[in-house]
């Protein structure tokens, strides 16, 4: 649930306008844990976030979003800023290379998706033509090792994707083909070269994938629906292998089911109270020797709201 509220202050400095919008959300929860999730000890366990959005509209328009996790104070604000002309975002944002370039599964890829530099990153992006150009830089903007350039658009019905960050860089393109998707990658990162192509073909009910790189990498994957369960499974060259399931069963029950022979294995149950509530209780069973899971093994217990 959020709530909305018109303030006369808000935002005035950034664009002149006598009004905006300021969005309150948030959740709560309460729970029992026997597993160190993500480091929370055993135990009873709660945890509260306050997230407030502040927004105007117009042809020059400023969104600010900040959150404050666990009672905490605010962690971080992130602002975007829309013009006629181009698209400005500060804090965590999407490198430039990353959001153009898109790599096959097996490859390093360029940048991240969570790119805040030394603190707080900025994101600079314009279209014109079907074509988009972005920079991302650390808030000096000094063009040093933070920085990244990318390019993306559609020619023709293929949609294409440009990237660089330093030496590294990235060139991508995909479009329809064989009734499906065809997706072609080639990079060269961190001094290593490698081109991949992935493979997306609806089989009746089905979806299968299948990628492969020059590097020996390859991966497969499908996914279904059978009787309302949504249902996939892969395996890859490192024979990582995955299957998960999620359906709604008696009673108003939901129930999930995850196996990854690199992680572990997971099965919950959840319940909603209401619109704005829920009930779920978990087992996570961590397999030795890896440490990528979101938790030991154990079992956890939690009620949770929002708002």
């Amino acid at each position: 649930m959020k709530h909305v509220l018109f303030t006369t202050t808000a935002l005035v400095a950034l664009t002149g306008a006598a009004m905006a919008d300021v969005t309150w959300s948030g959740s709560a929860s309460l729970g029992y844990n026997d597993g160190h999730k993500d480091g929370t000890p055993d135990g009873i366990n709660s945890d509260i976030d306050l997230d407030v959005t502040m927004s105007n509209a117009g042809g020059y328009s400023a969104t600010i979003t900040a959150a404050m996790e666990s009672g905490d104070s605010i962690l971080g604000s992130d602002i975007a800023i829309t013009t006629p002309v181009a698209s400005i975002n500060y804090g965590e944002v999407v490198e430039a290379a990353n959001s153009s370039y898109s790599d096959v599964d097996g490859m390093a890829g360029l940048g991240s998706d969570e790119f805040t530099a030394q603190g707080a990153a900025i994101l600079i992006s314009a279209s014109a033509g079907g074509m988009t150009v972005a920079y991302s830089d650390d808030s000096a903007m000094e063009g040093g090792d933070d920085s990244s350039f990318g390019i993306s658009g559609d020619l023709g019905g293929v949609s294409f994707g440009i990237g660089s960050k330093g030496d590294d860089w990235g060139i991508s393109a995909s479009g329809s083909a064989l009734g499906g998707t065809i997706s072609v990658a080639s990079e060269e990162v961190g001094g290593n070269s490698e081109t991949g192509v992935s493979v997306t073909l609806p089989l009746g009910d089905m979806s299968l994938t299948v990628s492969a790189t020059d590097g020996d990498d390859w991966g497969a994957s499908v996914s279904t629906t059978i009787a309302g369960a949504s249902i996939s499974a892969g395996t890859d060259d490192d024979e990582d292998n995955q299957f998960s399931l999620s359906t709604d069963i008696a009673g108003g029950f939901g129930l999930a089911v995850d196996f990854d022979t690199s992680d572990g294995s997971a099965v919950g149950l959840s319940y909603a109270l209401s619109d704005s509530a829920s009930l779920s209780v978990s087992y996570y069973e961590d397999i030795p020797g890896t440490d990528d899971g979101p938790q030991t093994s154990g079992t956890e217990a939690k009620i949770s709201f929002t708002f």
